[in-house]
């Protein structure tokens, strides 16, 4: 009886189900955890079906990859700025209100009908049978209205770890004092000046955020009729949250239960090279240099003057290789999942790179990082080339440029294994120097050591992790006993204002009355001390 049982029990947590992602990120590296927990589910039987807006990168059996060519061309033309440049002549990239557009244009160009067929993306979902679905937590309001069509239980993954709007959303607590924003530089320690901004900034952004999603709420009513639920009733019922943090490399941070930590889901051990890049890292004299600013940065967009300085310092390093991501036409697969593919790129502007630098379109950033030839990393500071340096405890220097680097980049800072260095200032000595630093302070490499030490220790790994919470939610539907009941509270109700204003009236009631008493008592007083003075005059007279 007890096998027909786990029997039983055995094909239940194994049967099929078709599983639902959606991310509406502006850069493809969103895409990279939501393809680590595709091909997990995949392996364990489910079918996955990714809405995005990037094109396919690859083919994976078990996986179907819905990208609109409106949300396509959509997000190239939003996302064709140039960061670098931007952020080292000290300017935004795109205006505060062109970044507000973003999530009300994406969503719209999502819904919109195709124009050959007339067939809309839910029209599409609409006629297939879904248990569950995986939303972005970077901008889910647009990818809720489709979830809510379709009636599915959905769980978030955080793509950008230092982001709280989703936690807050479902009734995790936020603590301005020791939680730095995503858009900030400050780490858990700030002092008064800088908790003052911190707050504000956090103030400001659910301003802004309240804003554009009345925008997507306008955007969902016309294609979902005006009885669509707002994008903040519908954020609020999310059943877990898979946090792509960790308290050992992001912050310690209070948390209901149905908030999963995965950091660094996407990351493995590394593999082999192929024959050449292994030959240029292993005839290294002293090691290598590895070089790049992510997907998201365009080679050709890349400052002129940026381009030269990072030349010369390259050239001040001649007993090291150095690896440089380099993408002269500016669209590069970054997807690991494909084979390998090196590409010998050129640039008109390049002819001065010394022979010790090996420019590439794209590298195995994962086989290269655990590589025992590589000694620093030169990077961008995204968050997800972050976890991959401590996975493989490689010390940095980060140059942020856009969004969550600049946080991403204090955290590692301040704790010992990176050297952050802004683009504003950035001169070739200063770079020169930082990286001789990473080389020959042997203090990085052991800090990035213990770090890798605390992320690896963990009772299951993040994929395990992530995939047992999708397949309980599947399983169970209904998990209001790990949610927060703060998510359904007012402002008003959760800070205690009621209970504060009461607080005061009694207070106050309780002043009045001590008052009018103390009066009285003064005033009789006063009155008896009146009566005596006269009584002891007169008195006196006779």
């Amino acid at each position: 009886m007890n096998l027909i049982w786990m029997i039983l029990i055995s094909l239940q947590l194994s049967s099929a189900e078709h599983i639902l992602m959606v991310t509406m990120g502006g850069t493809k590296s969103h895409k990279i955890p939501f393809w680590e927990l595709a091909k997990g589910l995949i392996k364990k039987g489910h079918h996955v079906t990714f809405l995005n807006g990037f094109k396919a990168d690859f083919h994976m059996e078990g996986l179907k990859e819905i990208t609109p060519m409106h949300l396509v061309e959509f997000i190239q033309n939003y996302t064709d700025w140039d960061l670098v440049g931007a952020r080292y002549a000290q300017k935004a990239p795109l205006s505060i209100w062109k970044a507000l557009r973003y999530p009300a244009e994406s969503c719209n160009s999502l819904l919109e009908a195709d124009a050959q067929s007339g067939v809309t993306v839910t029209d599409d979902l609409l006629t297939q049978r879904f248990h569950l679905a995986i939303v972005d937590g970077a901008f889910p309001e647009c990818a809720l209205g489709i979830v809510h069509r379709l009636g599915l239980p959905f769980m978030f993954i955080n793509t950008v770890g230092f982001y709280t709007g989703s936690l807050a959303m479902a009734g995790n607590p936020i603590t301005y004092a020791v939680t730095p924003h995503v858009f900030t530089a400050f780490t858990e320690t700030m002092n008064l000046l800088q908790r003052v901004e911190n707050s504000l900034i956090h103030r400001l952004a659910d301003i802004l955020h309240m804003y554009y999603t009345n925008q997507v709420h306008d955007v969902l009513m016309k294609h979902f009729g005006a009885s669509i639920p707002h994008p903040y009733a519908l954020m609020q019922n999310v059943s877990i949250i898979l946090q792509n943090g960790h308290a050992s490399i992001t912050n310690a941070r209070p948390f209901y239960p149905n908030v999963i930590e995965i950091a660094c889901i996407h990351c493995r051990p590394a593999g082999s090279l192929p024959l050449d890049l292994e030959e240029f890292m292993e005839s290294a004299p002293a090691g290598v240099i590895f070089f790049s600013m992510g997907s998201s940065v365009r080679a050709a967009n890349v400052p002129e003057e940026f381009r030269r300085l990072l030349v010369e310092v390259f050239s001040r390093l001649p007993q090291y290789h150095v690896l440089w991501k380099w993408d002269a036409g500016g669209s590069v697969n970054t997807a690991e999942h494909m084979a390998p593919r090196l590409t010998k790129t050129t640039h008109q502007n390049m002819s001065a790179v010394t022979k010790n630098v090996r420019l590439s379109g794209w590298l195995p950033q994962q086989d290269i990082l655990g590589h025992r030839k590589v000694k620093a990393f030169v990077t961008h500071g995204g968050l997800l080339s972050m976890f991959e340096a401590i996975y493989h405890a490689v010390p940095m220097v980060m140059l942020p440029v856009f969004c969550d680097h600049d946080v991403n980049a204090a955290k590692a800072e301040s704790d010992g294994y990176a050297i952050r260095l802004p683009l504003e200032t950035i001169t070739a000595d200063k770079l020169y120097q930082a990286i001789i630093a990473i080389l020959n302070n042997g203090q990085y490499k052991r800090k990035v050591q213990e770090k890798s030490q605390l992320l690896l220790d963990q009772i299951t790994t993040p994929l395990d992790t992530a995939i047992f919470w999708s397949e309980f939610l599947m399983r169970h539907n209904d998990v209001s006993h790990l949610q927060s009941p703060v998510r359904h509270m007012s402002c008003f109700i959760y800070y205690s204002l009621d209970l504060i204003g009461i607080s005061m009236l009694v207070i106050g009631g309780i002043l009045i009355i001590l008052s009018k008493i103390l009066m009285y008592v003064w005033q009789h007083g006063n009155r008896r001390h009146l009566r005596h003075r006269r009584q002891n005059k007169y008195l006196k007279q006779y």
